[in-house]
């Protein structure tokens, strides 16, 4: 499986296109400076520069971002008859000797307070939280959350050893079988998501959340002049562009190999 996450990672890395684009100017500036192929090298200076601009303002990260984001609606009324909430973990520090507030990234509190919010309409409900990784499970961390929003232990299953959504969809189906569910992860995570759950026979119910909102009170700033924000969330759109178009191509083959791997 490593081998899988790993070729992935270095394709993310080799194909982004904030990592191509100044890789294209430096060649480019390089042929001018050496005068080889000069208009070659001048057409590549102009295009890296009109692609930086058009990543690094508003109009194509919002514009992807939002087409991620809204394919599935919030939860507003629940189906009584579901009785799990999983909750994905959106990641945390390694390795530092700090609470669990402050361990956890942004994005898996916003998850694990959707995930309350939808467990406290149900009373049937349990919480499923997912996340391993190095160190001490995401999940653990998480749980750590839940208890200081007096969700009692017994209400509460974790799931540890994943370190990816692919290996969480796996692990979900051994834990839940055919169980409806409803799946709280980023808005913007969540086609992924359902697709992976889906490739696995899952049935999840969509509950997105953390949405991008950079842009909604935005100063004009923000949207007309090149800033690293809005290169951050085209990293972030890339990222689960290439992860959809990754699971589609290799899917059924690295699903082979999760499950081999976990029996």
């Amino acid at each position: 499986m490593m081998s899988f996450i790993s070729t992935r990672h270095m394709l993310e890395s080799l194909l982004n296109p904030l990592s191509l684009i100044p890789l294209v100017f430096a060649i480019s500036v390089g042929c001018l400076f050496l005068r080889w192929h000069k208009r070659l090298a001048i057409t590549g200076v102009v295009v890296s520069l009109v692609a930086f601009i058009i990543c690094s303002t508003a109009w194509l990260p919002k514009k992807i971002t939002r087409y991620l984001e809204y394919q599935y609606p919030v939860v507003i009324v629940v189906d009584p008859s579901i009785h799990w909430v999983v909750v994905l973990g959106g990641g945390q520090m390694r390795w530092a000797n700090l609470a669990a507030n402050h361990l956890l990234y942004s994005p898996s509190i916003k998850r694990l307070i959707e995930g309350v919010r939808l467990f406290r309409l149900l009373p049937a409900a349990k919480l499923l939280l997912s996340g391993g990784g190095e160190g001490r499970p995401e999940a653990v961390d998480l749980a750590v959350l839940a208890s200081w929003q007096s969700i009692p232990a017994d209400k509460v299953e974790l799931e540890i050893n994943s370190s990816n959504t692919a290996e969480q969809a796996v692990a979900i189906k051994k834990l839940l079988n055919n169980q409806p569910f409803y799946l709280v992860t980023s808005a913007i995570h969540m086609p992924r998501a359902m697709a992976l759950c889906q490739q696995q026979g899952l049935h999840p119910l969509a509950a997105p959340t953390d949405y991008t909102v950079y842009w909604d009170d935005a100063p004009w700033k923000r949207l007309y002049i090149p800033n690293a924000g809005n290169v951050r969330r085209m990293n972030i759109a890339w990222h689960e562009i290439l992860g959809q178009i990754w699971s589609k191509m290799v899917g059924s083959v690295a699903m082979s190999t999760i499950l081999a791997k976990t029996g």
